[in-house]
């Protein structure tokens, strides 16, 4: 397999990362907490629903996730955003040895994930996870034949 190809497989830890942080599991002492603060800071009219959600979850019946409103993007988020990577390996295979076309596809990568992220209330890249991602569009543009004396990705501003 070429090591451009393989490219793919390194992006598995930056989007399971992505995953981590909106996956729940339910933990009632945690959730009960979780409903009582949201009860606290509710409006007197919305105060109603979240005790009906805290008496299911006190008496152990089915309750919906406590934190899902605080998420600010989904498991699709992510899913477009290995796809969004995924097509930049793609496009590095096809301008593979001209430099022109490989700082494209970096341009357009970044546009693209800097897109998603603002769709995501820029909240799907932190700062580590936005030195991954340089390193990932970096070190594959290399691979591709781009010979890198600066990081491509801070040249088109990658949030």
């Amino acid at each position: 397999m070429n090591r451009l190809q393989q490219q793919k497989e390194n992006k598995a830890g930056l989007l399971e990362d992505m995953l981590s942080f909106i996956r729940y599991t339910p933990n009632r002492e945690a959730d009960l907490l979780a409903f009582m603060e949201k009860y606290q800071k509710a409006d007197c009219d919305e105060r109603p629903a979240v005790l009906e959600k805290l008496r299911c979850c006190m008496d152990g019946k089915e309750y919906p996730n406590p934190y899902a409103e605080s998420y600010h993007y989904t498991p699709e988020d992510v899913s477009l955003m290995g796809q969004i990577l995924d097509d930049y390996i793609d496009d590095l295979l096809l301008a593979q040895g001209d430099p022109a076309a490989v700082s494209e596809c970096v341009r357009d990568t970044v546009l693209k994930i800097n897109a998603l992220n603002e769709e995501c209330g820029r909240y799907l890249i932190d700062t580590w996870r936005r030195e991954r991602l340089c390193g990932f569009i970096n070190s594959a543009a290399e691979l591709a034949g781009l010979s890198q004396e600066k990081d491509l990705t801070l040249q088109h501003r990658m949030w």
